[in-house]
């Protein structure tokens, strides 16, 4: 006989969960404020205290001896949580990457050259990259004055990160603004 009912999915536990007040069941903590350190006193002192300056009781660290808790208002920690979290989260792609053939013409070059210009100017990292194909792979001293010149066409101020450097059938330069 087959057993036709759902499995229940684990849930997922993807925020940290902070006990608070009357939850932290530690005989002695260490407490913390926005200043600084108070002192180390029992759960119940420390719950006074919060009560008294009109706070919650918050366990931020758990495993240590003794346990560590701060005096906060609970709703400010949990938005500084997720900023913090959000922060993490919103990286953005920094470096951008400009690829053109060995068989470009001269305008075309320039054109890169100066998209390359708007990506220094925005802060971006650029990494430049000169691609062979087919028999263009016999001559990679063009593919290399090709990079010379698209190098020497860009205008803003950089760095180089990377030399001009042949990986495999492109050469490629990393350039950073200064």
């Amino acid at each position: 006989m087959t057993n036709y009912r759902r499995k229940k999915r684990p849930t997922k536990e993807t925020q940290v969960r902070f006990r608070t007040n009357k939850q932290i069941r530690h005989d002695e903590v260490r407490v913390i404020d926005e200043e600084g350190f108070v002192g180390l006193m029992s759960s119940q002192q420390a719950l006074a205290l919060a009560t008294e300056r009109d706070m919650d009781l918050i366990e931020i660290n758990p495993k240590a001896l003794p346990p560590v808790v701060k005096l906060l208002d609970y709703n400010k920690f949990k938005y500084q949580q997720q900023k913090a979290e959000a922060g993490k989260k919103a990286k953005p792609d920094k470096e951008k990457t400009i690829r053109v053939s060995v068989r470009i013409g001269p305008h075309d070059l320039e054109v890169q050259a100066k998209k390359t210009d708007q990506f220094i100017e925005k802060e971006h990292k650029v990494r430049l990259q000169v691609q062979m194909k087919g028999r263009e792979k016999a001559f990679p001293d063009v593919a290399k004055e090709v990079m010379k010149n698209f190098v020497l066409l860009i205008s803003q101020p950089y760095d180089f990160v990377q030399e001009p450097k042949l990986i495999g059938d492109s050469y490629f330069a990393t350039l950073k603004p200064k």
